[in-house]
């Protein structure tokens, strides 16, 4: 944690010693003046509850779906075969190329961004679901057979919790791409929410409130991070990580 404070401590330094134009770097102290007085009027918390409602609706279709998914492709040859294609296809497309189909196909209201936050989650969580089960040690599945395990039973003790480290990495990465979703769109098109606010900002030229804004995004995205670490040491608390030296984590 002093990495961020002394990055505070050099920024204002800097913004102070008058280095920089205030209108390119605000000095850290007026940001927070900013930010504090969007806290205490309720602006900010009602921005930020617009917008974590849509990440959290685009999010958790994309873990439904595509763990679901995920799970029928690595089970059935013939549904991989059906949708891998489409899925290559699909996958490498820009979120933000397709924002104007979106917007034709479902407006401009909360269901083209909760769609487009849909889109930027799935692929991150459907392919680490098919990685995960298809990377189970075969002798694993050879082994529950001899002991007498039979089709769901090596699916529910084998591969589901072998997968699951694979499966949260995917949910993981997938918290920050639901922030960096939501926040272009937010952009693009709306009247509220934490990337309306930041734009807004900017067409005024308010550099303060963009920063405060942007500062409210990294916290954001620390916390739903720290959220996600916490879930996975509590769900994987069986799960032994490896570090790079060799160390057990």
């Amino acid at each position: 944690m002093c990495s961020p404070l002394l990055l505070l401590i050099v920024w204002e330094l800097i913004s102070r010693a008058g280095w920089v134009p205030a209108w390119f770097l605000p000095v850290p102290t007026r940001v927070l003046e900013a930010l504090w007085a969007m806290i205490a009027s309720g602006e900010l918390a009602r921005h930020v509850g617009i917008s974590m409602a849509r990440a959290l609706c685009g999010y958790t279709a994309a873990t439904v779906v595509g763990i679901g998914l995920g799970l029928l492709i690595a089970w059935s040859r013939l549904v991989e075969d059906f949708f891998d294609p489409l899925i290559e296809l699909i996958r490498p497309l820009s979120t933000f190329a397709l924002i104007p189909i979106f917007f034709l196909w479902f407006g401009i209201g909360n269901t083209s961004k909760v769609m487009i936050i849909f889109k930027a989650c799935f692929f991150p969580i459907v392919l680490n679901t098919i990685a995960g089960i298809k990377g189970v040690d075969r002798r694993l599945i050879l082994a529950a057979r001899s002991l007498g395990a039979r089709g769901h039973q090596v699916w529910m003790r084998v591969l589901l919790p072998a997968a699951l480290p694979m499966i949260i990495t995917g949910m993981r990465i997938s918290t920050a791409i639901s922030i960096m979703a939501l926040v272009g769109v937010e952009m693009l098109s709306s009247d509220s929410g934490i990337g309306f606010l930041v734009i807004d900002a900017q067409r005024t030229f308010d550099t303060e409130r963009v920063f405060a804004g942007i500062l409210v995004l990294s916290f954001l995205g620390f916390g739903l991070d720290r959220l996600a670490r916490w879930a996975e040491a509590r769900i994987l608390g069986w799960h032994i990580q490896t570090s790079l030296g060799g160390g057990v984590a």
